[in-house]
């Protein structure tokens, strides 16, 4: 009778996301935690207005992103990055590179969602503060990446369209009751959500050509194996 291996098994990690989302997350909860220590006026002062930007003064389409407006909205926001930022961020790969390229991406889609929503409201004057625009392009990119073969999915795959309607839609009902029901929570900038979920969807294919062109196939190619169903 053979000696049974004496070696344990690997143990797997309880807690195994990819270590620059764990940048992201401790960003968000530092900054408002500096905020709630010592910048009770930040919403006032690096909130983004949209008669401010078009008034010439850009800098609040990133400040923004890091201001919130209590513990609840930068834990879900920063809950939010962990729960969808994991397809994204392995692909791009666990190094000083790939953790760049992620927060850049971050950034961008917050940066573009902020701006659309500044074309939508045009010299209003209410503050919209929060990261929820960069989360929700995250949530775009996971849209095309969260597939059992792990490529990325055309953007006309029932996955995607399916996931992406469910999201648009909910959005949708949020702006037509002015409130989210499941939470109650009024002032939710909806519009945000939908331009950043759109930024992720279509950025996220130039931005793996670019970043990691060894994992990120043509999002025009159907990868998938055979068999199915797919639904």
């Amino acid at each position: 009778m053979a000696n049974p291996d004496p070696t344990p098994p690997a143990r797997e990690r309880a807690f195994n996301a990819p270590w620059p989302l764990l940048i992201l997350v401790g960003a968000i909860l530092a900054l408002y935690l500096l905020q709630s220590r010592i910048g009770a006026d930040w919403p006032e002062r690096f909130g983004l207005r949209p008669a401010e930007l078009w008034a010439g003064r850009p800098t609040g389409l990133l400040t923004y992103i890091g201001v919130h407006d209590g513990w609840l909205h930068a834990g879900s926001n920063a809950l939010g990055v962990l729960a969808f930022g994991a397809p994204l961020s392995r692909r791009l790969g666990e190094s000083v590179r790939g953790a760049a390229w992620l927060v850049g991406f971050f950034v961008l889609c917050g940066a573009l969602s902020g701006g659309a929503y500044a074309v939508v409201h045009g010299s209003s004057s209410v503050i919209l503060i929060g990261a929820s625009g960069a989360v929700f392009g995250l949530i775009g990119a996971a849209a095309r990446l969260m597939n059992p073969w792990g490529m990325l999915d055309p953007i006309r795959s029932p996955r995607v369209l399916g996931m992406t309607a469910a999201l648009v839609g909910a959005n949708l009902i949020i702006g037509a009751l002015g409130f989210d029901p499941a939470t109650g929570v009024r002032g939710i900038a909806w519009e945000g959500h939908i331009f950043g979920l759109l930024c992720g969807l279509l950025l996220v294919g130039p931005l793996l050509r670019v970043a990691a062109p060894s994992v990120a196939p043509s999002p025009t190619v159907d990868t998938r194996p055979p068999g199915g169903p797919w639904g």
